[in-house]
């Protein structure tokens, strides 16, 4: 019983580590600095391109597109 529990919590252990590596890799990012509402701006751009390619290659019509309700 005591070996199962200790198993477990290794890998919820684990897990919480390499969430919180990969979230130390990410940047920071404020709301004031020019830098970073560049970057933010660029990121919005980049997944409206995708969604816009995703669309035309899907054969979806912009009007109907769902996606961007909400």
């Amino acid at each position: 019983m005591l070996q199962g529990a200790g198993i477990v919590a290794l890998a919820v252990a684990m897990i919480v580590t390499v969430y919180d590596l990969r979230v130390s890799l990410s940047p920071e990012t404020c709301d004031e600095c020019p830098h970073c509402r560049a970057r933010a701006e660029a990121e919005a751009q980049l997944q409206e391109q995708l969604a816009r390619e995703y669309a035309r290659r899907h054969g979806f019509d912009q009007d109907d597109d769902d996606r961007r309700i909400g």
